[in-house]
């Protein structure tokens, strides 16, 4: 009983997409198991892989998440929001020597019957537009293996810079996977090339093509046809971009397409699996933010006391206050948050030590302490940021009433604080709004008032050079994305709308988000 208290107790310290992980790996070992208790020919292999993947990840959690608790930032913190994606990796692997032991039948027969009645030939229409080109399968070559940057460049870019949003992202992309894995081992194909590969005989490339072919011979799991994976993934990367950063559609659009024609033109995957891997990357993109609200409700009800306000995201902040309910809208919507939590509520007997771990986590003192329930949005509530040691965030958190709420953050080296101002939009515009900087040091202030202007050639992309002049000192994507998420925000409340940020060593924080009423500009 002691044991199983002290699992549920620990259990918040995993992440979402860490949990699910775990579930899905669990699952591949009850699999072979199975598979061992059966005695099927060739489970040997498989089980001692899968006993293999689960000690490592095992390993991976107590030693490196539940005992050193890294906090999500910095290498630390990249390294973990790396580690559910390997932990994918190991299932994925674990394809090659299981699939023939729990389903030995390949389906590739029936997908191919289905490919020439879709398609009304095989890959012939491939072959007249390849064949004598070796420079255009090297192409379509690069092109599948874009999709593994695609991947990891997302994968580095929400693990470090906008964590924000990574648990959303995350859980999506492990949707797509269990989707991917559960058409693997339910209807097995080995693709068009492998299973007819009389057909294909006239395919040839160059140097990029060869090591294609050995990369994917060698790693690849020869069981991954139906959905299409490569579809899969590139479909939900395209959507995630339509939804989180339109900019980057310019090159995402040809690059999926490229992804997609390739699976086909090098004979990997029939068209039935590109249709279903469209219809997984749909499915995963809608049900992964839903899944964070649940499982980020549940994490809370394990231990209230100590919620990082990069888990926010989910939505429910407004348990823990305004100030925290503010963020939880203005942080799904990108903007980075200076590394905190929510604290408060509990008598000190109880949250003592979870506030001094939270701290501790976040690096060495001193810190921002602010109460959750007042806006910080006047210049004097602003220049009032004192640091304080952790011994003062201790008295101050649990000083009477103890039911007050507050945000803890680490102290930055602040060079200046700011204020977006914005109208609710009449189009989805970056127009009418106003910067105010004011820098701490020499209490000098800057107004700027966005109003680009538009032409043939400028302003129809939504890019940081287009909006600020080349006078004002700032004006990278940071910042950039601040002045959006206040043009957004003032849309989605349809009001008068602030948004409270501080600039520390080129980095822009997001401290806050409010609606306001101003007579002024009403």
């Amino acid at each position: 009983m002691n044991n199983t208290y002290r699992f549920r107790k620990n259990l918040w310290i995993l992440s979402p997409s860490e949990i699910l992980t775990s579930a899905l790996l669990v699952i591949f070992f009850f699999l072979t198991m199975g598979a061992c208790f059966t005695e099927r020919p060739g489970w040997e292999a498989a089980f001692w892989q899968a006993l293999l993947s689960c000690l490592l990840w095992a390993g991976w959690l107590y030693t490196l998440v539940a005992v050193r608790r890294p906090p999500p930032i910095g290498a630390w913190g990249l390294a973990r929001g790396m580690a559910p994606w390997g932990g994918l990796v190991l299932c994925y692997s674990l394809m090659k020597p299981l699939v023939p032991v729990l389903h030995p039948q390949l389906y590739d027969a029936q997908l191919h019957g289905l490919d020439l009645r879709l398609l009304g030939r095989g890959p012939s229409f491939a072959q007249q537009f390849l064949m004598g080109h070796p420079h255009l399968t090297d192409f379509f070559s690069v092109c599948y293996l874009g999709l593994f940057a695609w991947l990891l460049g997302l994968l580095i870019f929400h693990s470090t810079v906008r964590r924000a949003l990574y648990q959303r992202f995350m859980l999506g992309l492990i949707l797509v996977y269990i989707g991917g894995f559960l058409g693997y081992l339910v209807y097995p194909a080995i693709g068009p090339r492998f299973a007819y590969p009389e057909e294909w005989t006239w395919l040839q490339g160059g140097a990029v093509f060869r090591g294609a072919e050995v990369l994917i011979v060698s790693l690849g799991s020869r069981f991954d046809v139906f959905p299409s994976l490569h579809g899969a993934i590139s479909g939900y990367l395209l959507f995630w971009q339509m939804a989180h950063d339109r900019r980057s559609l310019v090159w995402g659009l040809p690059l999926t397409a490229g992804i997609w024609l390739s699976t086909l033109f090098l004979g990997f995957h029939y068209l039935p699996d590109l249709v279903s891997g469209g219809l997984l990357a749909g499915i995963s993109a809608w049900l992964g933010p839903q899944l964070e609200v649940l499982m980020g409700a549940y994490r809370r009800s394990l231990h209230p006391p100590r919620v990082w306000l990069l888990s926010l995201t989910e939505g429910h902040g407004d348990s823990y206050g305004k100030l925290a309910g503010r963020l939880s809208d203005l942080i799904p919507l990108g903007g980075d948050v200076s590394p905190g939590f929510i604290c408060g509520g509990v008598p000190r007997n109880r949250g003592e030590e979870a506030v001094r771990q939270a701290l501790g986590d976040l690096g060495e003192g001193p810190y921002w302490l602010r109460p959750s329930d007042v806006s910080g949005s006047k210049k004097s509530t602003l220049q009032a940021l004192k640091p304080l040691s952790l011994e003062q965030v201790v008295r101050t958190v649990f000083a009477p009433p103890t039911k007050r709420y507050f945000i803890a953050q680490k102290a930055l080296k602040v060079s200046a604080v700011g204020i977006c101002r914005s109208f609710p939009p009449q189009g989805f515009k970056l127009t009418d709004v106003e910067i105010r900087m004011t820098s701490l040091p020499r209490g000098g202030e800057l107004i700027l008032r966005l109003t680009p202007n538009r032409n043939l050639f400028r302003g129809w992309l939504e890019t940081p050079w287009n909006y600020f002049p080349a006078s004002f000192p700032l004006k990278g994507f940071e910042l950039f994305d601040v002045v959006k998420l206040t043009r957004m925000l003032a849309g989605k409340w349809g009001k008068f709308t602030e948004v409270e940020w501080i600039l520390s060593g080129g980095k822009v924080y997001v401290l806050d988000g409010r609606p306001v009423q101003n007579s002024e500009n009403s």
